[in-house]
């Protein structure tokens, strides 16, 4: 029988594979810095459906997480946001 010390939580795992370095998000940011709102909307929609196609999309994180930086947004970015969220649904 095996111990419970021998199980892996599902939620560590997880946390591990979402680490995200300093240098990770400066390769993200040049990635799509210069992207027009066209490009980046595309590339949103793209993530979105793979997303969803892997049942990995996660509506309420991610309104959560707009609902978290509210307060550095000016209201019309936070309504943007929303608004953009919403048609992801």
């Amino acid at each position: 029988m095996a111990k419970l010390s021998d199980f892996k939580s599902k939620n560590e795992e997880q946390k591990k594979d979402r680490y995200v370095s300093e240098n990770d998000l400066q390769n993200i940011y040049n990635h799509y810095k210069d992207m027009s709102q066209d490009d980046l909307s595309k590339e949103l929609f793209s993530e979105v459906a793979r997303q969803k196609s892997q049942g990995t999309f996660d509506y309420d994180r991610l309104n959560f997480m707009i609902d978290s930086i509210r307060p550095s947004l000016t209201n019309e970015q936070y309504v943007n946001m929303k608004r953009m969220l919403d048609s992801l649904k």
